[in-house]
């Protein structure tokens, strides 16, 4: 399996960061998720926090994964769903990991690299997307230049800090904390999206 990752790079994102996104298929759908349990070099046990299963590293985009992976490496993926993790290297270019390991990545055009979670363009490494925070913060009690996701919305003009709108979900950078008004707004650090980046 070469080097195992870390173990602290699994589990419930938190406000430190450093846990790995996965995007995986839930059996619905789609969803952003973190790792559980290594389980082999291309195996992992992943969640979103409500639903857990194993699945298999695939190089495809999130929207195109499978609830159920077929896959001719001797029946490795049977029985699992499909999962992906996503790096930006450093000309600022999402790519799909096929492969990962405790130092370093193969990416989806065959290259392998180091990864870390720093945003250097200068390291020689791809930046790892965190998986976000599930921390619920008051929206404003929140930093500048933050990526935060709207947990909910209550009376709180979130388009006076930055975002877009005032929808739950909406993913925005703070920008003029100091300007928030409402009191019943929650929101908490996004998950990184390199895809949406591109």
């Amino acid at each position: 399996m070469g080097r195992p990752l870390n173990k602290r790079f699994f589990g419930t994102p938190t406000d430190a960061g450093n846990e790995i996104k996965v995007q995986f298929h839930n059996g619905t759908g789609s969803v952003n998720g973190w790792i559980v349990k290594q389980l082999g070099s291309k195996k992992f046990r992943v969640t979103d926090g409500t639903v857990t299963k194993d699945a298999i590293l695939t190089d495809k985009a999130a929207g195109a994964l499978d609830a159920t992976a077929v896959t001719g490496e001797a029946g490795q993926g049977f029985g699992l769903v499909e999962m992906s993790i996503t790096v930006k290297d450093d000309a600022g270019v999402a790519r799909q990991v096929t492969k990962i390991a405790g130092r370093k990545v193969t990416l989806d055009t065959g290259d392998v690299i180091a990864w870390n979670f720093s945003d250097s363009t200068t390291d020689g490494a791809v930046e790892m997307e965190e998986a976000g925070s599930e921390t619920i913060i008051n929206a404003e009690d929140g930093v500048n230049g933050v990526i935060y996701e709207i947990v909910t919305a209550g009376d709180t003009d979130f388009t006076a800090i930055g975002a877009a709108d005032s929808v739950v979900g909406t993913v925005f950078t703070a920008a003029t904390i100091a300007a928030a008004t409402g009191t019943t707004g929650t929101m908490k650090i996004a998950p990184d999206d390199f895809e949406g980046d591109e």
